[in-house]
């Protein structure tokens, strides 16, 4: 008798749905920028661009201006523009008290939130206030530093060196403004000068005056001296790269020992020839060092450089979400982080809140002594400081008063205010006082960024921001061509079948059709099976033969490579041309051994000029060369040099080496789009319209009789489509495609948001699971007021096996 599993499966998916409201299922709160406005610097007479975008489309936007030097933002009239996710101001740069920090604020209904500022700045080059030629004497094999006094440029300087008024070809130019002489030579002696430009004003200025160096041959000894006094003082932003300079000459050549007060050298520091490199630096290494250099461990100069880490400012901890009674107090503080100390700015609805008798700011607490209703909406904690700002907002509530006779109707901020709640973590109700019991944070990808690399592929590359909640086990790259529809419909999102590690950040997808326009995104699977879609990439459109770009792009220099130990490889390069417009680089590496595909590495920064490369394998030799990349093309490849890795650590050391690089690793791996192999479509397909994202035992229950009933439909179907070609998780005879449906080795091939979803293709038993997916929907969208979108796990199916075996208990 059928009619009985049947009702089992009804029943099942019944519960399911009351569980789920009781659990509760993730749901996005709120919204948020996905992109901020960008700082620029700009000539006078120019017209700038800002941009704002963000997740949910807003009513309406307006922009503010503060000027440089003031504490006061201003609105700008006649900028107020209609809804959507972007919204574009243009700035007629025509004098200068039009520069300053610039923030779009975004309405929904009356609640506004505010984005980060972005600070316009005249772009301008001072000239050179050298005062004097510099003298250097300096017996041969010693290494020289030229020093080029550069004057403040916005944007950065441009710096060239010349010898004897010729121009100096493949430079080695440390921090911008210092060439190296490696083992000077007598035939380097010369008067030498530089010259500074900026790229944007054009602007061109020489050194008044000269370098003189004379190098000799020296046949008696000599003490050491300082040929360049050294820096007693760095300031350096986390996360980046920093050399203390230190260069001491003599005869014989002198050798140079480091030490640091009261620890021992970073272990990602490097001493070379030009000082001491520190790779990623991070708090722990700030402190005095010292530079000391003898000769026959006699006749030593010493000298100390104080190294401060600076952090951009970030809000660890927002606002919480809070109501208070219209005529109470208000007490709101957050956490914020950054050096120098940031300073916080508070703002409601958008607008920033100034000191007075009923409003006090205490460094990161805000204080109302009487609270109106005109402070209910959106609360933000703002932090700045000279690398950044960074903001963290929440919802505020405001209860009116009662008054006798009449009803006071309370204000709606568009935001959902439904009885049934479910928390940003995703997934636990509240208790009764308030607190959350098991939430879980994940933290998405940002926007990913796209890069032209031929004309059938692109580079992909994005980023995580700090995750302080659950752990990202892989990645997937989804991509959709746009402008191409298939019965009518948008075109379906197409999945590489590969799962990206979880230190991955970049991922090149092949196969792609010149002149055609593409968006891109990054899904991140956490330690629950649960997953979490970035922003999508800005519309995309592949150039046909590039070739021509990829010309006008400077080949990079690749110069040195170091083992720094079993699993790790320094890679030093070199620009050869500042003045390009150029992104980053990539770096290619692969073993010596084997011909397989390089395995590609993103470094952000037209400055950058170093990396080290982790997870090698220990004592095998690798070879590595480098792209210079913009968004437009890719250049040639450099050189190819060769590196052999050290031999294995012992176990304690391994141990550490692992837990130094579970979270730090800036590796960023790439893959290929690869087309998938599965034969069980229609199973995933009605697994994935009846289940919720759950593993409850009742609803894949149902899921099982559903599928028992059309076992015969499948294995005819798998049978009929054997030997044809498969492509992308499509099967394709003669150019037709037979299923909708995207399928790889991981379910989240069909990963989707509800605008898109993608619905298999299957005859009447997934029919029967479309009324059952669409039926348990309507309930929840019914009870909760809210969408949610459901991403079936590996999770999943292996229960599979013992609820079929459940099902025939229900027979």
């Amino acid at each position: 008798m059928r009619s009985v599993p049947f009702l089992c499966g009804i029943v099942t998916i019944l519960f399911y749905v009351l569980a789920s409201l009781v659990y509760g299922q993730r749901q996005e709160l709120g919204m948020s920028f996905i992109r901020h406005p960008q700082p620029l610097d700009a000539p006078i007479g120019d017209d700038v661009n800002f941009e704002c975008n963000l997740n949910l489309g807003a009513e309406r936007f307006s922009w503010r201006h503060r000027p440089l030097n003031s504490d006061k933002w201003l609105p700008i009239f006649h900028t107020i523009s209609n809804g959507g996710k972007t919204s574009r101001h243009v700035v007629k740069f025509d004098n200068e008290s039009k520069a300053g920090d610039y923030r779009c604020i975004a309405f929904y209904g009356s609640s506004g939130l505010a984005s980060d500022p972005a600070r316009l700045t005249l772009a301008t080059l001072h000239k050179f206030s050298d005062k004097s030629d510099v003298i250097i004497n300096v017996p041969a094999g010693n290494v020289v530093p030229i020093t080029c006094p550069v004057p403040y440029s916005a944007p950065e300087a441009i710096v060239q060196f010349y010898k004897n008024n010729n121009l100096i070809q493949n430079v080695n130019i440390i921090g911008s403004k210092t060439m190296i002489i490696e083992n000077a030579k007598i035939s380097d002696s010369g008067s030498y000068h530089c010259t500074a430009s900026n790229y944007i004003t054009t602007q061109i200025y020489s050194s008044n005056y000269k370098t003189i160096l004379n190098v000799h041959k020296n046949i008696s000894f000599l003490a050491p001296y300082f040929v360049k006094q050294p820096q007693t003082e760095y300031k350096v932003l986390r996360g980046k790269n920093i050399t203390l300079e230190c260069f001491g000459a003599g005869y014989p050549v002198p050798s140079v020992t480091w030490s640091r007060l009261g620890s021992p050298l970073p272990s990602n520091s490097i001493k070379n020839l030009i000082g001491l490199m520190i790779i990623n630096v991070q708090p722990s290494d700030r402190g005095e060092y010292d530079c000391m250099w003898s000769s026959n461990n006699a006749h030593i100069i010493k000298s100390v450089i104080i190294l401060k880490v600076m952090e951009a400012p970030k809000v660890i901890k927002p606002p919480k979400a809070s109501t208070f009674s219209e005529g109470g107090e208000l007490e709101l503080s957050c956490a914020v982080i950054g050096e120098p100390q940031p300073k916080v700015e508070w703002l409601i609805n958008g607008e920033s809140l100034i000191p007075s008798d009923n409003v006090e700011i205490k460094g990161s607490t805000l204080l109302i002594s009487e609270v109106e209703k005109k402070h209910a909406g959106i609360v933000q904690c703002v932090a700045s400081n000279e690398y950044g700002s960074h903001s963290g907002c929440n919802l505020l509530r405001v209860n009116p008063k009662q008054h006798i006779g009449t009803t006071e109707i309370r204000q709606d901020y568009g935001i959902s205010n439904s009885k049934h709640k479910h928390t940003r973590g995703g997934g636990r109700r509240r208790s009764k006082e308030g607190k959350h019991k098991g939430t879980a944070v994940l933290v998405p990808p940002n926007q990913p960024n796209v890069t032209r690399l031929s004309d059938v592929s692109v580079m992909v590359r994005w980023s995580v921001p700090e995750n302080t909640g659950l752990p990202i086990q892989f990645f997937k790259v989804q991509y959709r061509e746009l402008g191409q529809k298939m019965n009518g419909k948008q075109a379906k999102w197409m999945t590489a079948n590969s799962e990206i590690p979880n230190n991955v950040r970049a991922f090149e997808v092949t196969d792609l059709q010149p002149d055609h326009t593409y968006r891109f995104r990054i899904a991140a699977v956490y330690s629950n099976n649960d997953n979490k879609l970035s922003p999508n990439s800005v519309r995309f459109h592949l150039n046909k033969d590039g070739g021509i770009e990829s010309n006008k792009m400077p080949i990079p220099l690749l110069t040195n490579t170091e083992a720094l130990g079993p699993h790790e490889v320094l890679l030093i390069w070199q620009n050869s041309d500042k003045s390009a417009n150029i992104d980053g680089f990539y770096v290619y590496h692969r073993a010596s051994t084997t011909a397989g595909d390089y395995i590609k590495t993103t470094v952000e920064g037209k400055d950058s000029f170093n990396i080290t490369i982790s997870h090698l394998q220990p004592d095998t030799t690798y070879e590595f060369k480098v792209q210079s990349f913009s968004v437009d093309a890719a250049s040639e490849f450099s050189q190819i040099l060769r590196q052999k890795t050290k031999k294995s650590l012992n176990v304690n050391e391994h141990n550490d080496y692992n837990n130094r690089n579970d979270h730090s690793s800036n590796l960023t791996l790439d893959s290929r789009v690869r087309p998938a192999d599965d034969k069980n479509v229609n199973m995933y397909a009605i697994i994935g319209g009846v289940l919720g994202g759950s593993t409850l035992l009742g609803s894949l229950t149902a899921v099982a009789v559903i599928y028992k009933r059309t076992k015969y439909k499948q294995s005819r179907e798998s049978s009929q489509s054997e030997g044809k070609p498969i492509t992308n998780g499509r099967i394709m005879n003669g150019g037709v495609t037979d299923s909708k449906i995207n399928i790889t080795s991981n379910p989240l091939a069909g990963l989707d948001t509800s605008e898109d979803i993608i619905q298999p293709k299957v005859g009447i038993s997934l029919a029967i699971g479309r009324v059952f997916f669409k039926f348990y929907l309507h309930i929840l969208c019914t009870l909760s007021g809210s969408r949610f979108s459901f991403v079936f796990s590996e999770h999943h199916i292996r229960t599979l096996y013992i609820i079929y075996m459940s099902m025939l208990l229900c027979e």
